[in-house]
């Protein structure tokens, strides 16, 4: 038995792994999770929000982060649209415009809201801060259109908007540069607009002293905020699901240190038997 174990297969473990991510995510096991106060900041401060508030909400992630910051802006977007909030959505990456056409369409259809009067998705547009500082008073200036190039006219929503100060919160979605540090210098600093903020969980310590100073008034830390966040508004998504599958995957993955270990340990016992039955003989 020890013999067959010391040369498994390691594709038997790879397949055990496979198992263990993928069952979770099909059949979801529901483990607990437990809210951190970070993630309770954020839901309290769109609870806050009165009927009617404007929200931009910044999408400034790719392909490559898609899974952890995503499932946030979904949860945000049904958690506002449930209040009856208005969305006005940004990009300052280039596929965040196509992330936020995807969220905006699925979560509307789940609550009803409506295009152009709940929620306005005005696309990608580059500069960074040079966007947000030439926007401040004035957002025709470098968003003239919606994302599919409808006047504001058409648009009912964007006749409450000006500039930021028409903007009751900013929610930026960010995973680099730029991203929510740029919110916090030009809108945070110079137009005192409240900012909550979600990101990866390996750039969530960037975003900690923001916290810490005031400067941001919430955040969800990766995929673990994202689940804590579902969980907050009792509607699981994907976040919880990948939750499940990580949960799962560390216990084999411990399961298999714990085996190896123990193997490790009986091969030694039986060398030193061995060596002693050896010693006997001479």
């Amino acid at each position: 038995m020890l013999e067959k174990l010391n040369t498994l297969d390691r594709r038997w473990i790879y397949l055990v792994i496979t198992v263990a991510v993928v069952i979770p995510i099909i059949f979801p096991i529901g483990l607990p999770i437990k809210i951190s106060q970070h993630t309770r900041q954020f839901y309290e401060r769109i609870e806050n929000l009165p009927q009617g508030a404007i929200v931009c909400m910044s999408f400034d992630y790719g392909p490559g982060t898609r899974v952890e910051c995503h499932p946030m802006a979904e949860a945000a977007l049904y958690h506002l649209f449930s209040r009856h909030c208005k969305v006005v959505a940004v990009a300052l990456w280039p596929e965040g415009a196509l992330f936020a056409r995807e969220a905006l369409r699925e979560v509307a259809q789940e609550t009803g809201a409506a295009e152009g009067i709940d929620y306005v998705n005005l696309g990608y547009k580059a500069g960074g801060e040079v966007v947000l500082r030439g926007a401040g008073d004035d957002w025709r200036a470098f968003f003239p259109t919606d994302i599919d190039g409808r006047s504001w006219e058409t648009l009912p929503l964007l006749e409450n908007v000006k500039g930021w100060d028409s903007i009751d919160l900013i929610c930026a979605w960010s995973m680099g540069k730029p991203g929510v540090l740029e919110y916090v210098r030009v809108v945070g600093g110079t137009y005192h607009r409240p900012i909550i903020t979600g990101t990866t969980a390996v750039t969530s310590p960037e975003a900690m002293p923001l916290l810490n100073s005031g400067q941001i008034e919430g955040i969800l830390q990766g995929m673990r905020g994202a689940s804590e966040y579902e969980t907050l508004l009792n509607r699981p998504g994907s976040a919880v699901r990948g939750m499940d599958a990580l949960s799962m995957a560390h216990l084999a993955i411990a399961a298999f240190i714990i085996m190896a270990n123990v193997i490790y340990w009986l091969n030694k016992k039986r060398g030193q038997r061995s060596n002693s039955a050896n010693g006997g003989a001479r």
